[in-house]
C-alpha cells in the first residue's frame, strides 16, 4: 500500500486544471457530434486539447503520470506508473 503524503497546492491546482480541461473537451466533443461544421467549436476543441496535452506533459514531468497514456512515460527500464504516489494516495 502506498504511503500518504501531503499534496502541494501547485500539484492540486494542476490536477484541477487537468480535470477542467478534460470536461471542456468532453463537452466540446459532444457538441461537435451534432454541429460538425462549427469552426469556432473546432478551434476551441483543438486549442483546449493542446492546452491539456501541455499540462499533462508538465504534470507528468514534475509528479509522474496520471494515466498510462500520459506523455513522458519513456523509461524503458521501469514501469513509472507504479513507482509514484497516485493522486488518491495524498491526504
Amino acid at each position: 500500500m502506498a504511503t500518504t503524503t501531503a499534496m502541494s497546492d501547485i500539484q492540486r491546482e494542476m490536477i484541477e486544471s487537468i480535470q477542467e480541461l478534460g470536461l471542456t473537451l468532453d463537452d466540446l466533443r459532444q457538441y461537435l457530434d451534432t454541429h460538425l461544421h462549427d469552426q469556432f467549436a473546432i478551434s476551441r476543441f483543438n486549442s483546449t486539447r493542446e492546452d491539456l496535452d501541455n499540462l499533462l506533459s508538465e504534470y507528468s514531468r514534475q509528479y509522474g503520470p496520471l494515466t498510462g497514456a500520459c506523455p513522458n512515460i519513456k523509461d524503458e527500464n521501469n514501469w513509472l506508473w507504479a513507482m509514484q504516489a497516485f493522486p488518491w494516495d495524498y491526504e
